[in-house]
């Protein structure tokens, strides 16, 4: 009976802690915890009305998704990336997003992707965009619509693991219009490539717009990054 018991224990423990964690990490995408920002104890339990076990166990699993970071004396902190890291980042990006492109564009007229590439790029392609934050926003849906008619499960995996949200939310308060400009007509030359099922032309369209906006946000001040990395 008390084996029964434990078991129950243990399942109420691990339900309760994946709310924990989910609800910390839509938080944190979201934009509700911004980069750097320190997660109290205190208020998250008072918030969501956990105990701090489980919250000590949903820091933990973030952790090691790297949208947070868990400091001795300081607790947890949403992730902050420096300078070279998001360098790094960008490296990454563009070797596998440069693929996807790649495979999107080959696959393109399989089911119904290109119905699924259309409904999120067709509201973008005529939009002047007002703000970085919805650009961002935008970007973000383009960028996921091409992983996922791309058809390669692990090639979304991969991308998911490096906190990308985080990364673009750190950079976006300091995008300014003309980079949102720029960034755009990058995005019509990869649209367009994926649209005409040119895999070679998608990925070279793809892969010059990670590079170009890896350059745009090394020209970022110091301010943009955490410190302990420069170029």
């Amino acid at each position: 009976m008390r084996e029964m018991e434990a078991i129950e224990l243990d399942q109420r423990r691990g339900e309760t802690v994946d709310l924990v964690v989910d609800y910390l990490r839509r938080g944190i995408l979201a934009g509700e915890f911004a980069p750097g920002q320190r997660l109290i104890s205190r208020e998250i339990i008072e918030q969501i009305g956990v105990s701090r076990g489980p919250l000590r166990e949903a820091f933990r699993r973030l952790a090691a998704e790297g949208l947070i970071e868990l400091t001795t004396n300081r607790g947890a902190s949403v992730r902050r990336f420096s300078r070279d890291e998001i360098a790094e980042i960008f490296e990454i990006r563009e070797m596998l997003e440069g693929l996807a492109a790649q495979l999107a564009a080959k696959k393109i007229d399989l089911r119904d992707n290109r119905r699924r590439f259309e409904e999120i790029w067709a509201p973008q392609a005529s939009r002047k965009f007002t703000s970085s934050q919805e650009f961002i926003e935008a970007n973000r849906l383009l960028h996921r619509v091409i992983m996922e008619i791309s058809g390669n499960a692990q090639l979304s995996k991969l991308i998911d693991q490096m906190a990308l949200p985080v990364v673009m939310f750190q950079l976006r308060r300091l995008m300014s219009p003309e980079d949102v400009t720029k960034s755009m007509q990058e995005h019509i030359a990869i649209a367009e490539a994926i649209l005409a099922g040119d895999g070679q032309r998608a990925e070279d369209a793809m892969r010059t717009h990670l590079r170009s906006s890896a350059a745009r946000f090394m020209k970022m001040p110091a301010t943009a990054f955490r410190p302990g990395g420069e170029q």
